[in-house]
């Protein structure tokens, strides 16, 4: 797995880069550690995603326009952690970093864009409130994080939304998007020092004015408390489920961070992947399906598992059981560790290939204080004693709930 190149600009900003020669395209990432979860002065939800939204207003420039011009397609996402903006180029990439930078560093807004763009987020919020996959994930983190910013949606509340202002978003602007926190991404066919000295040059515009703020960290009020089994009923054709484990949170960093991720994987992995003998004894009963998946998060403040597909009581009660069980000798086999563990060598050392994939992959490192060069030797090192024990500890001794989606009769 090729390490990319990574420096530092006058501005504080970290560029990682990795030089694709065969490629035919390029592709820009600008991450700032700014999600739905970082603490703010303001105490309204859906800020983060609502900035992400305004990025494309201008008052001198059709942003979009641009981008298209160049041959790019522009995106952006915001997560619970961070705001991430993405560029797919197949021609020069500098005019369209020094536009992004711009965009992103010095925005131009309007009281009328935040009107714009609080039409259309409630617009987008209505869409997904039919959305059974949405309801049942919202549910479900409800459940497992009562009354913490991780339960709310990332877009906020309706409430809150129609709250947000020019002040309030230009102010946050000035606190969290600071370039020293920033992470550019950028991977395709350049050459990589001849890439960085032009970004040298192109950083001489990208000045902003910040505001003085701690360093970033997320919502941590204490998870003393963990709700109840939920239900409710929607249009569909069949039940839906979602069983859900909080696991513990615990901030890490380097080669530790490293590990606990890896061991959650495998774990998942070797418990219920099409690889398991478990998964294929629960779909030849027909308790699970070909819509059945496996969902894990494991942050500083929330960590969580959540096993979700279409089904009913039989298939919620199965799984908590292989959940209370899962640190037994005969749930944990040893044949399909070693399969796991080498189809998550083989997707690692693959990765680069993706470009979206492995830039978000590079900035959670980064943000992590890991370093991806470990890996693989992290991985090499991991046993299914140490998967029996994390079994054993935060699946087997942790309280499971129930999430379900109805028919509507």
């Amino acid at each position: 797995m090729k390490a990319p190149i990574k420096k530092k600009l006058a501005n504080g900003m970290t560029v990682m880069l990795l030089e694709k020669p065969e490629s035919h395209h390029s592709f820009i990432q600008l991450t700032v550690p700014f999600g739905s979860t970082t603490e703010l002065e303001t105490p309204l939800t859906g800020v983060a995603h609502f900035i992400e939204h305004m990025m494309f207003q201008s008052e001198t420039l059709d942003i979009s326009k641009f981008f298209v011009e160049k041959h790019a397609n522009i995106n952006a996402f915001t997560t619970t952690t961070s705001t991430s903006y993405t560029v797919l180029a197949t021609d020069d990439i500098e005019p369209l970093i020094n536009r992004l930078a711009k965009m992103v560093l010095q925005p131009q807004w309007t009281a009328e864009h935040v009107a714009h763009e609080q039409a259309i987020i409630l617009q987008e919020q209505e869409m997904y409130e039919d959305d059974v996959y949405t309801a049942l994930m919202q549910m479900s983190l409800g459940g497992l994080f009562p009354n913490q910013l991780i339960a709310t949606d990332i877009t906020g509340t309706k409430e809150d939304v129609a709250k947000i202002d020019l002040e309030t978003i230009q102010k946050t602007h000035a606190q969290m998007y600071r370039p020293e926190e920033m992470l550019w991404v950028i991977t395709g066919n350049f050459n990589a020092d001849n890439l960085f000295k032009s970004m040298l040059q192109l950083e001489k515009q990208w000045e902003i004015n910040t505001m003085p703020t701690s360093k970033l960290s997320y919502h941590s009020d204490p998870l003393k408390e963990i709700g109840n089994d939920a239900q409710m009923s929607m249009p569909i054709q069949l039940d839906k489920f979602a069983v859900g484990v909080r696991w513990p949170a615990v901030k890490e960093t380097g080669r530790t961070y490293i590990k606990s991720v890896l061991e959650r994987q495998l774990l998942t992995d070797v418990l219920l992947s099409p690889l398991s003998s478990n998964y294929n004894t629960l779909y030849a009963k027909g308790i699970i399906d070909e819509s059945f998946s496996s969902h894990f998060v494991y942050e500083d403040n929330f960590s969580y598992l959540l096993l979700m597909g279409t089904g009913g009581d039989e298939a919620v009660a199965a799984l908590k059981q292989l959940l209370k069980t899962a640190h037994h000798p005969d749930i944990l086999n040893d044949h399909v560790f070693t399969c796991a563990k080498r189809e998550l060598i083989g997707t690692l050392v693959t990765l680069s290939d993706n470009f979206e994939a492995y830039s978000e992959w590079l900035a959670d490192y980064h943000f992590k204080e890991a370093d991806p060069d470990d890996v693989l030797s992290i991985l090499a090192e991991i046993t299914l004693d140490n998967l029996s024990s994390l079994a054993e500890t935060i699946l087997a001794k942790t309280s499971s709930l129930a999430f379900k989606i109805k028919p509507q009769k």
